[in-house]
């Protein structure tokens, strides 16, 4: 509302060209701010503004703009603004918005950036999406092995801004080789002429530029670093994670798996929900509703074996929904319950066996006590049938239930480490197939035992 506001004020100091106050406004608030400002303007307006202000500050605000904004402002820009801007942004915002764009604009934007910029793009893209290669920046703060403290404070000052960060800087030697690693803290505290191998931290926690970015996060907290230095398999220095880079990692890693355990498949998108298209919803979507489709239909072929059971006790069909209902909730508890700890790495594969006890024993007393209401429920609101007395049928009803609940907590509890150790996402096996799995066997189950008890 307030950036709507101010749009004509701000397109006034366009028209009459004072770019000093248009300077000191988008200098003295946010860059998240100033971004929203400049969204409500056009494509040459943006570009007029940007041309103004400090390349830094531009760049500041250009990596707050959602990606699709990115590339249709990247489209209408040309000449000085244009390079500036792109050889400001920082390594891995600059690879991000390489990575998005259709060929066409790729070869004719890349031309803007110098040898060494179009290097470290075509690098940094090359990484497998969900890598730490794909998500590090280039933009990191090294000294050399064999220099004195004195020199960090002097390759900061010259070029500490555009790093991403300058609380740490990485030691390594002429061939890039890491080695170590100072703190600002600790440069402060030594002496300008100590030697930088001798206030060093040697004992340095890095990650592979081919490990999963969802590892990188998890060392990033475990270990409380600010950033997280990625290596090959030399241990040449390539890059560095932030810790603000681990909140976008968490954040697309969440929202895979929430999609993954709703049956919607590929990557996460970046873009709002209204501007992905239709297609890419559908594509995304109807493999495992297909899958589960024809799965659901083994549903009917066991209400159609038990025909009979069911004819005859017609009350057993009032309680279909209640019993695979309440059995898709139990096993869609012990689903995320032990979900989550595989990807806090609680579990690992071998501890499938104390899982099951566990949710055996828990099941166990939960199906104690819905046993015990169901019972009750059908005994005290039902009459006796022609040919089978109410409290055997509030018995095949409640054991039945009793028994879902059981084996449908423990179909939950094993699917995500069953998952796993075949090399299957758990998270895309366990929701989706849990419903229906469990919609299946709650009604063999349940048309299994009223059989049985009933003498059908």
């Amino acid at each position: 509302m307030i950036a709507k506001i101010l749009t004509p004020e701000i397109r006034r100091l366009l028209k009459e060209g004072d770019s000093k106050t248009l300077i000191d406004f988008f200098s003295d608030i946010h860059p998240r701010q100033a971004a929203d400002f400049l969204e409500t303007l056009k494509m040459p307006e943006i570009w007029a503004i940007i041309a103004i202000l400090e390349t830094h500050d531009a760049a500041g605000i250009f990596s707050y703009f959602d990606m699709d904004f990115q590339q249709n402002l990247v489209k209408e820009g040309k000449g000085k603004p244009l390079k500036d801007l792109l050889e400001d942004l920082s390594s891995d915002d600059r690879a991000d918005l390489f990575k998005a764009m259709p060929a066409e604009d790729y070869e004719r934007t890349i031309a803007f950036l110098s040898k060494e910029e179009k290097e470290d793009v075509e690098e940094l893209i090359a990484h497998k999406e969900g890598t730490a290669g794909a998500v590090m920046s280039t933009d990191f703060a090294y000294c050399y092995v064999e220099q004195a403290v004195e020199d960090i404070f002097f390759y900061l000052r010259q070029y500490g801004e555009s790093k991403e960060t300058i609380y740490y800087i990485y030691v390594i030697d002429e061939h890039e080789h890491l080695h170590g690693v100072v703190s600002l803290k600790d440069a402060v505290m030594a002496q300008l002429n100590d030697k930088i191998e001798d206030i060093m931290t040697d004992d340095i926690i890095t990650v592979k530029a081919d490990e999963d970015q969802e590892k990188v996060a998890e060392k990033i907290k475990e270990y409380d670093l600010i950033a997280l230095p990625v290596v090959d398999e030399n241990n040449i220095l390539l890059g560095i994670i932030t810790h603000d880079d681990v909140f976008d990692i968490v954040q697309e890693e969440q929202t895979e798996d929430v999609e993954k355990m709703m049956g919607i498949l590929g990557d996460v998108e970046d873009r709002d929900y209204l501007d992905v298209p239709i297609s890419v919803h559908f594509k995304k979507r109807i493999p495992w509703i297909l899958i589960l489709f024809l799965l659901g239909n083994a549903s009917s072929m066991v209400i159609g074996r038990y025909e009979d059971v069911i004819y005859q006790v017609v009350i057993l069909s009032f309680f279909f929904s209640l019993l695979t209902g309440t059995g898709g909730n139990t096993g869609a508890q012990a689903a995320s319950v032990v979900l989550r700890s595989l990807t806090l790495n609680g579990l690992r594969d071998s501890d499938l066996l104390k899982v099951l006890l566990k949710e055996f024993a828990i099941s166990l007393l939960v199906a104690t006590v819905l046993f015990v209401l169901m019972y009750l429920r059908v005994y005290l609101l039902y009459d006796d049938l022609p040919h089978y007395p109410i409290w055997k049928v509030s018995l095949a009803i409640s054991l039945a239930l009793a028994v879902q609940i059981v084996s449908s907590t423990l179909i939950g509890a094993a699917l995500p480490i069953l998952a796993k150790k075949v090399k299957w996402d758990p998270a895309l096996v366990a929701m989706p197939a849990i419903t229906t799995i469990v919609d299946i066997s709650g009604l063999f189950i349940y048309l299994s035992i009223a059989r049985l008890i009933l003498g059908l």
